[in-house]
C-alpha cells in the first residue's frame, strides 16, 4: 500500500505540476497583453476577462499547498492558516465563476443591443460586485474550516468544514458555485441563440462574429460544467456512503481533482488566446518572430470574442 500511495502521489504531483506551469504561462500572457496594450483596458469585456484571469491566477497560487498536503498527507501549517487557505480557495473559485457569469451577461447585452452597449461604469460596477459577492459568499462557507488529525498523529488534514456541517456546505457550494452560475450562463446563451434566429438581415460579417461569440459562451459553459460537475458528483457519493477505497474510485477522485485544477488553465485559452482579437499580440509575445511592436487588432464590439 505505501508503494501504491507513493506512485499515486508522484503521478498526482507531476500532473498538477504540468497544470500549474501551463496555467501560470497562460494567465501571465493575459496579464502581459492587458499591461502592454491600453486599448484592451478600455474595452468593456476585457475588464471582466481580467477579473477572471486574476481569480484563476489566485487559484493557481494555492495549488502548491494542495499538492503538498495531498502527497505528504499532512497540513504543515496552523489551524488559522488552514482557514485562510480554504477561504482563499473558495473565494478564488467564486470570483472566477461569477466573472464568467458577468462576461456572459455583458456579451449578451452587447450582441443583442449593439447600439446601446453597457457603459464602462456599469462594467466596473459588475467587476466590484463580482469580488464583493464572492467574498460574502465564501466567508460563511469556510468559517468552520479546520485542521484535523487522521488515524495516526503524523496525518493531518485541512478540511473545508467540520464533519457535522459537511452536507450543508457541499449543498450550498453546489447551488451558489455551480447551479446558479450555470442557469445564468444558459439564460444568456439562450438570449444569444434567440437573437441569432430572429436576425436574418444581419450582414455576413456581423452574423459570423455574433455566432463566434455565441459559440464561445457555449464552450465556456460546457467547459465549466465538465470541469466542476464530476467533483460535486464525487462529494455526493461520499455523503451517501457510496465511495469505497479502490483503484476505480481513486481514479475517479484523481480525475475530478485534475479537472478542477485544469479550469484556470482553460479560461485564458478559451477567452483570450483563441480570440482573433488578441492573437497578434499573443503570437508576438510567444514567438518573438516580429521585432516591430505588435498591437492587438481591436475591432467593433460585435467581435468581442
Amino acid at each position: 500500500m505505501p508503494g501504491h500511495q507513493n506512485v499515486y502521489g508522484l503521478i498526482f504531483a507531476c500532473t498538477c505540476g504540468v497544470i500549474l506551469g501551463i496555467g501560470f504561462c497562460a494567465n501571465l500572457l493575459v496579464f502581459s497583453l492587458f499591461a502592454k496594450h491600453g486599448a484592451l483596458r478600455k474595452n468593456r469585456l476585457d475588464v471582466l476577462l481580467f477579473s477572471m484571469a486574476l481569480a484563476d491566477f489566485l487559484t493557481l497560487l494555492l495549488i502548491p499547498f494542495t499538492l503538498h498536503s495531498a502527497v505528504s498527507f499532512t497540513w504543515p501549517l496552523s489551524d488559522t492558516s488552514c482557514k485562510v487557505y480554504q477561504f482563499l480557495l473558495a473565494f478564488s473559485l467564486a470570483a472566477s465563476t461569477y466573472s464568467l457569469c458577468a462576461v456572459s451577461v455583458a456579451r449578451a447585452m452587447i450582441v443583442t443591443n449593439p447600439y446601446r452597449p453597457p457603459t464602462m461604469d456599469l462594467v466596473v460596477l459588475m467587476f466590484v460586485l463580482v469580488w464583493a459577492v464572492s467574498f460574502l459568499v465564501s466567508l460563511p462557507l469556510r468559517i468552520f474550516a479546520t485542521k484535523e488529525t487522521g488515524p495516526s498523529a503524523d496525518l493531518t488534514f485541512c478540511l473545508p468544514t467540520m464533519h457535522e456541517h459537511h452536507y450543508q456546505v457541499v449543498l450550498s457550494q453546489f447551488v451558489l458555485y455551480y447551479l446558479l452560475p450555470m442557469l445564468i450562463i444558459a439564460f444568456n446563451y439562450a438570449r444569444l441563440a434567440l437573437f441569432l434566429h430572429r436576425s436574418p438581415i444581419m450582414s455576413a460579417s456581423s452574423a459570423r462574429n455574433t455566432r463566434r461569440a455565441s459559440l464561445m459562451v457555449f464552450l465556456a459553459a460546457g467547459t465549466f460544467s465538465v470541469c466542476w460537475l464530476p467533483g460535486y458528483v464525487l462529494e455526493l457519493c461520499v455523503y451517501l456512503g457510496l465511495y469505497q477505497h479502490g483503484k476505480a474510485w481513486e481514479m475517479f477522485y484523481f480525475t475530478c481533482t485534475v479537472l478542477q485544477y485544469l479550469h484556470p488553465c482553460v479560461n485564458p485559452v478559451l477567452y483570450v488566446l483563441l480570440s482573433k482579437r488578441y492573437r497578434p499580440g499573443a503570437g508576438g509575445w510567444l514567438l518573438r518572430c516580429n521585432r516591430a511592436r505588435v498591437h492587438p487588432h481591436i475591432i467593433s464590439v460585435t467581435e468581442s470574442f
